[in-house]
């Protein structure tokens, strides 16, 4: 007897998909880390490097806009972003 764990929850009794389509029909993955920085980048109109620079290793951008724009993102106040 065949089981029937392995199929396609969302596959309808008597349908049939093809690899390309299951594929498709999945989920997109989350990278909450990574979207963060690739949203700096674009918000700041920056490169991926830049924004990665600002959160890794702590420079502090040279446009005070692109500090509010942080801020805002962030909710943490401007002074508080970067301690020395």
């Amino acid at each position: 007897m065949e089981s029937n764990d392995k199929t396609n929850t969302l596959i309808k009794k008597g349908q049939s998909m093809t690899l390309r389509a299951y594929y498709k029909s999945l989920p997109e993955p989350t990278f909450p880390k990574r979207d963060f920085i690739q949203e700096i980048a674009n918000k700041c109109n920056v490169s991926l490097t830049t924004a990665n620079n600002w959160i890794k290793y702590g420079i502090k951008p040279n446009n005070p806009e692109h500090v509010h724009i942080l801020s805002e993102m962030t909710g943490i106040s401007p002074e508080k972003l970067w301690i020395e």
